[in-house]
């Protein structure tokens, strides 16, 4: 039988992010914060809960690396740039728009982002974070861009925020939440780790949108991704993700606030929903 990279790539970061999400979604405390007293590496910011869990995942990640690695190694890099360019031509417009309405979002709307930013690191999802996300997918800036991917393969609207792990070298995480787009109803809370090859990735508390083709109930898993740099103007890549093992299309994200550039050529991970 032939040997299938993504197939193994699968299979490590799945083993990778299970082993993270199982300690962070069974914890009180907080994950990713800004707040004094936590480790902090490059200007990220990670709460001991989450450094740990990267931590004793290192096994695991290392072998996740590796994985990716192959995939760079035996060509198959090619075959995601082709496949993420086209589909970041295909949502040109749209991306275009979410980038542009995105500074005046925030200035009506920049309350609601921070409240999501705090509560993002908290349990649960809490009544004020369901009508913020509302408000926000729902604002006039994003009604028409969300509508269009809506009318395409995209199911469901994500804010989520990010950084580097120092626990383990190239290692990343977010948190987030996803909002189905059609009736904007089910609000779920997430989390993502990953691996990153050749990435710099900016300050603590980027912000990025997610257009996902999954629904909130579904959306999880291993995926693989590569990033599109400077396209449309945007300081950061866009991320352009695909389920494992069968590299169907699973969504963007979108940076729109970063504090350095992001710098991505192949990344893996795994995310995950709160219960």
């Amino acid at each position: 039988m032939a040997f299938d990279p993504f197939k193994s790539v699968g299979h490590a970061v799945k083993k990778a992010g299970e082993t993270v999400a199982s300690t962070v979604t069974s914890t009180a405390t907080t994950m990713l914060h800004m707040s004094s007293g936590v480790a902090q590496s490059g200007g990220q910011f990670v709460s001991n809960t989450f450094h740990d869990a990267v931590k004793n995942a290192e096994k695991e990640f290392d072998i996740a690396k590796n994985e990716i690695q192959s995939v760079v190694n035996s060509g198959q890099k090619t075959v995601l740039k082709s496949l993420a360019s086209r589909k970041i031509q295909e949502y040109a417009d749209i991306i275009k728009s979410l980038v542009k309405a995105w500074p005046h979002v925030l200035s009506r709307l920049g309350n609601k982002v921070d409240l999501l930013r705090n509560e993002a690191s908290q349990k649960g999802v809490s009544p004020r974070v369901v009508k913020a996300m509302k408000q926000i997918a729902m604002s006039p800036e994003l009604r028409e861009p969300l509508s269009q991917a809506a009318g395409k393969s995209i199911k469901s609207f994500a804010v989520e925020f990010g950084g580097g792990v120092a626990a383990v070298e190239s290692a990343n995480g977010a948190l987030g939440f996803v909002v189905e787009l059609q009736r904007m109803t089910n609000v779920r809370r997430y989390g993502s780790v990953g691996l990153s090859l050749g990435a710099s990735v900016g300050a603590a508390g980027n912000v990025a949108l997610g257009l996902y083709t999954s629904s909130p109930e579904n959306y999880g898993g291993p995926f693989i991704a590569s990033t599109l740099q400077g396209a449309f103007g945007i300081g950061g890549g866009i991320v352009v993700s695909f389920d494992l093992p069968d590299l169907s299309f699973s969504g963007f994200a979108i940076p729109v606030s970063v504090g350095e550039e992001v710098n991505i050529s192949v990344g893996g991970g795994y995310t995950f929903i709160f219960p």
